[in-house]
């Protein structure tokens, strides 16, 4: 069990640890899987729609606070916004930089951490994908939800999402998932591969967090990397969602699922995605 008073530092160096070994090779996924480009149009055709049916004022400057290599901010300048993004790994961040000045991109990039965020009143919309699972504890939630709504205009939209713990499916962050213990996932794109073996290392009900080792076979041109991980999971559900939004001072709230336009349009929903509004 990892004690509570060592988790935000425990889980602060697993994420890092895991997405810096991952970063070069995931991005080559991300770029290269027929599978992630359509993944990464779809969640963009949603983002705009909230953009227009959802915000206040119109959407012009956008922040992304866990970017990873770009696919979303990246994708939103090609359309014409102004768009901002940071992450906390180096190593993403750098891939980003990359693939920006080779790409011709105009998108402003750095590294910081998602809690401690400097801006007031800057952003017409604010990304928080894919990583709310990963802050250490409820403060943190809560910080970086708070600070969300302060770097927002008056009108302007943060969108968030999570994994609904309670789908029954194949999906990672399930219970179903969690309790199998034992899981072999994999990813390819032309020229690159990825084996992630995951066994179940301890599993908190009562907190909602779940730890895995995991061994990452990466095979790719530049030869076989063999990279051990660990990997920490925060189960929320819509109900924890919902009140820190609300703590945060986000009143208009809105639940999608699946990335479709029509909110809570599926129950059992493997994805849930919150829109929220400063008003």
């Amino acid at each position: 069990m990892v004690r509570l008073k060592n988790a935000r530092e425990a889980a602060l160096k697993a994420s890092r640890d895991y997405y810096a070994h991952r970063a070069y090779y995931e991005d080559l996924i991300v770029q290269r899987q027929r599978q992630s480009v359509e993944t990464t149009k779809r969640e963009l055709n949603f983002i705009e729609h909230a953009f227009h049916t959802d915000a206040a004022r119109p959407i012009k400057d956008v922040l992304d606070i866990a970017c990873g290599t770009g696919r979303h901010v990246f994708g939103l300048a090609n359309k014409g916004y102004k768009c901002t993004g940071q992450d906390y790994t180096h190593e993403r961040i750098k891939l980003a930089k990359d693939r920006a000045k080779h790409e011709g991109i105009s998108v402003k990039l750095l590294q910081g951490d998602a809690t401690q965020l400097k801006y007031d009143n800057e952003f017409d919309a604010v990304l928080a994908l894919y990583i709310l699972f990963l802050l250490p504890n409820d403060e943190d939630v809560q910080k970086c939800l708070s600070q969300i709504h302060r770097a927002l205009k008056k009108g302007g939209i943060m969108l968030c999402n999570i994994g609904n713990p309670f789908y029954k499916g194949k999906h990672w962050f399930s219970l179903d998932a969690i309790y199998e213990g034992i899981k072999v996932l994999e990813e390819r794109a032309p020229s690159v591969k990825i084996t992630e073996i995951c066994r179940l290392r301890d599993f908190d009900p009562m907190h909602g967090v779940a730890w895995w080792d995991e061994t990452n076979v990466i095979e790719a041109q530049d030869g076989t990397h063999i990279f051990p991980d660990r990997e920490r999971l925060r189960l929320f559900t819509y109900w924890d969602i919902l009140h820190y939004l609300q703590a945060a001072g986000f009143k208009e709230i809105k639940c999608y699922t699946n990335w479709k336009i029509k909110p809570l349009q599926e129950r059992k929903a493997e994805t849930l995605i919150f829109v929220a509004r400063k008003d």
